[in-house]
């Protein structure tokens, strides 16, 4: 097992358990105690969580995002990055909307123009399926359930997404920072989210404040390969500037 999956489970563990120990982890895991014990030190550098005599727990305080956001999480200001991811859509326009609470409320507002929208989110899908003004493309694959959300994804999705050229990708992602790049937790969406990327003309990634400066498990990409970030006035000035500086065109949703 890939060591990155095996630090996604045993997070999801924590989060539910908020303890975990060492021989429970292994035979789970189907690995040694000594490979658990480096995960667990790999987790805690990166202040996940606290190690502590034959196992870890969740420390009072992170540095990170929760490992599976809540959907309504923020929601104010997803729907204001939404509001204004949609001035960016126009008549005819093919657009890819990746998963994501930001990405759905963005669905929401669909409807008033004719779009073509290709989604792997099953509630996305559900959300733009009665509208007759989107020609709806489901990406087919793997249905991955994971704490409340929904998503298809493997293999069979990068093959599906490889038949398609989209105008705009309105990427979702767990965190963003300049140096460590686009990240997610879950490692086996990183594969479709590539794939994602690279059918597309423009990626907007769509991104509140708190997911700034911030680390996850997987790497994605670079953010030189965003075209525009969409946030809101929570990201400071000057942190815009960094973005900025790399060719990314950085909007406040809110400004």
């Amino acid at each position: 097992m890939l060591q990155n999956i095996r630090l996604e489970r045993i997070m999801d563990v924590l989060i539910q358990e908020k303890a975990v120990d060492i021989q429970t982890l292994a035979t789970y895991l189907g690995v040694t105690p000594k490979t658990v014990r480096l995960d667990l030190e790999k987790l805690e550098n990166a202040h996940f969580l606290k190690r502590v005599h034959g196992g870890a727990i969740l420390p009072n305080q992170t540095n990170t995002v929760p490992l599976h956001f809540q959907r309504d999480e923020n929601l104010p200001k997803k729907a204001l990055i939404a509001r204004k991811a949609l001035e960016m859509l126009h008549e005819g326009d093919v657009v890819l909307l990746d998963d994501g609470s930001t990405s759905l409320e963005l669905a929401k507002l669909l409807g008033g123009v004719n779009l073509t929208v290709l989604t792997n989110d099953v509630f996305i899908i559900n959300e733009l399926m009665d509208k007759p003004n989107i020609d709806l493309y489901v990406i087919g694959g793997s249905l991955k359930r994971n704490h409340g959300r929904y998503v298809i994804t493997g293999e069979d999705s990068i093959q599906f997404i490889r038949k398609y050229r989209v105008n705009k990708l309105f990427l979702g992602i767990s965190t963003i920072d300049t140096e460590d790049g686009l990240m997610i937790f879950y490692y086996g969406d990183r594969s479709t989210k590539r794939a994602f990327m690279a059918a597309a003309d423009e990626v907007i990634c769509l991104a509140d404040s708190s997911k700034f400066s911030r680390t996850a498990f997987t790497r994605v990409a670079g953010v030189s390969e965003l075209d525009t970030i969409i946030t809101d006035s929570g990201l400071p000035e000057e942190e815009a500037v960094r973005y900025r500086t790399l060719g990314i065109r950085v909007i406040y949703a809110d400004k």
